[in-house]
């Protein structure tokens, strides 16, 4: 009988660890199974990109996967039966029951308020792409209507500091555009040197510095 892998959480720590056990294990001896409640490959040391307005791919973890060996089942986990060995899971067919021999719990976190009175109600964090996408409208909607704002980032972790970055980049970016469309010209025009000048200073004084930026690494918590 061959030895059963479920590895709950498709994020970054059990996407790369199913890979590298497929890698490492025969097939012959042994089965894995990642269960992930959606079929994305959600990229999250990137949202705070998506956040302020930018793109980023969501790989589909079939592709993800291909080639591997690597079983993957689309649900939802609502219970872990250590005793009996077995993973509950919830999905558009009514779900059912993974048995297995060695679980990786790999759910990884959320964005939590620590009980600050108004900040469920009113804050935003980047901590997963549906939350992401919330301060991206908010953000996207003042933009639409010419108005500014203020942004209060708190938090200056890697996270806090990314987060600030891009919306501070993005910011500037269409305070440019519009600069821009506010002052037609003949395409064949050059602008001005006082005008180019004080675009440039703007862009200046609002670009912040990104060359200390590197990609970042994460592994599985011992």
């Amino acid at each position: 009988m061959k030895h059963r892998i479920v590895v709950v959480g498709a994020g970054y720590a059990g996407a790369c660890t199913a890979e590298t056990l497929a890698r490492r294990l025969s097939p012959v001896d042994t089965e894995i199974t990642v269960v992930n409640a959606v079929p994305d490959f959600v990229q999250r040391l990137r949202l705070h990109r998506l956040a302020a307005g930018q793109e980023i791919e969501a790989p589909k973890l079939t592709d993800v996967f291909a080639g591997t060996g690597i079983r993957l089942r689309v649900a939802r986990v609502t219970a872990v039966d250590p005793e009996r060995r077995t993973v509950t899971v919830a999905d558009a067919d009514g779900g059912g029951e993974l048995g297995y021999d060695t679980l990786l719990y790999a759910l990884g976190s959320r964005g939590a308020d620590h009980g600050v009175p108004g900040a469920a109600e009113h804050a935003f964090d980047v901590a997963a792409r549906p939350s992401a996408l919330r301060p991206r409208e908010r953000l996207d909607g003042l933009a639409r209507q010419g108005e500014g704002g203020r942004v209060l980032v708190v938090g200056d972790g890697l996270t806090g500091i990314e987060t600030a970055t891009e919306i501070t980049v993005s910011a500037s970016q269409q305070h440019l555009h519009r600069a821009r469309r506010r002052e037609p010209r003949p395409c064949a025009a050059s602008p001005p040197p006082a005008r180019l000048a004080r675009l440039t200073e703007t862009w200046r004084r609002h670009k912040p510095d990104t060359t200390a930026h590197r990609p970042m690494v994460t592994r599985p918590r011992s």
